[in-house]
């Protein structure tokens, strides 16, 4: 059924048969649109309270429907921020998506990172425990309980807004005007991108001229085969035959990574995202590949970590994870500068 939707929210399916199906998704938008407008008065009103904390507050966040890349610019930023400035920094993060979480851990081991809907609670955690100076929360940009001193935006730079609709008769989760409040935006994944950018950069310019722009990609550094606790250089899936398996926002984007690799795609099982993965997904899994007979299975590292949670048993077949990091390939330089003019209020 979530699929089903989707593809109606994407205009993956056309034609007079679904126009009436369309047609209420259109009115639920509206209804969405008008508790986002309630909301924000609200909050201009201060019926509703954002509260300061004595934190360098960064947002990471978006205006669509998942598949972006917050989880792995979230970890490149924290490198930026502890690396290269020197600054303690702790992630915020709701934990709504277990996986997320583990794979924030695995990737940030030395990084606090606290978990828990109440912002504001944890940032103060974040002082008191950790002495943190920096607090990035992961998917804030439409979370106003806590104020910010950076707002970036990640903007998928093949399909940045989908069909311009809101939710849920399109993708986006705020009208693009909402850019107004970003300071920084990343257009992610310009390796696939269609054209427009230029266009895309002008657009958002007219309605904020200060804001950033940067340029990213999702680049695949290695393979971990878990049963031997081993890396394997990106050459070994070069003529090899594999089942994909993945359950995250943007599935098609991976399966492009790994045909750019050399490998032969057999299949792609794909499921929703942040999807809980139980025995009877195992069986259907292991069936697909007694079918299909590859050389071995390929899933992400988010998807990696709730099968090492549950321990599954892949039988005979391996599993391999293709570990993924975002790379900033222009205005790096820019983030960093901006990063540190931001001082505590």
């Amino acid at each position: 059924m979530i699929k089903f939707i989707h593809s109606l929210m994407t205009d993956k399916r056309s034609g007079a048969v679904w126009a009436p199906i369309k047609s209420v998704l259109y009115l639920l938008s509206l209804v969405y649109g008008l508790v986002i407008l309630c909301r924000k008065i609200l909050y201009k009103l201060k019926i509703f309270r954002s509260h300061r904390v004595q934190l360098k507050v960064v947002s990471i966040g978006n205006l669509t429907l998942g598949g972006t890349g917050k989880t792995p610019f979230a970890i490149a930023l924290a490198g930026i921020m502890e690396d290269e400035m020197r600054s303690p920094v702790a992630l915020l993060i709701r934990g709504y998506g277990w996986d997320e979480q583990a794979l924030l851990k695995k990737n940030l081991p030395d990084t606090p990172i606290l978990v828990g809907e109440d912002r504001v609670k944890s940032a103060h955690k974040a002082i008191r425990l950790y002495g943190s100076q920096f607090a990035v929360l992961d998917d804030g940009f439409q979370h106003w309980e806590i104020e910010r001193d950076l707002d970036i935006v990640l903007i998928d730079s093949r399909n940045p807004f989908g069909n311009n609709r809101l939710f849920p008769r399109g993708v986006l989760r705020e009208p693009k005007k909402a850019l107004k409040r970003a300071d920084v935006v990343v257009f992610t994944k310009i390796d696939a991108k269609g054209a427009g950018l230029d266009i895309m950069r002008d657009e958002i310019s007219r309605m904020k001229s200060s804001i950033i722009f940067l340029e990213a990609v999702h680049r695949p550094s290695h393979l971990y085969d878990p049963r031997v606790r081993k890396d394997r250089d990106l050459l070994f899936l070069r003529d090899k035959k594999v089942i994909l398996v993945s359950s995250i926002g943007d599935p098609e984007y991976f399966e492009q990574t790994v045909k750019s690799l050399g490998a032969t795609i057999l299949d792609h099982m794909v499921f929703n995202d942040h999807h809980d993965f139980k025995e009877a997904d195992i069986k259907r899994i292991l069936k697909m590949c007694g079918a299909r007979a590859p050389d071995f299975m390929v899933t992400t590292e988010k998807d990696a970590v709730k099968f090492a949670r549950m321990s599954f048993s892949f039988g005979n077949y391996t599993m391999m994870t293709l570990a993924i990091r975002m790379d900033i390939t222009s205005g790096r330089e820019q983030l960093i500068d901006r990063l540190r003019s931001v001082r505590i209020r």
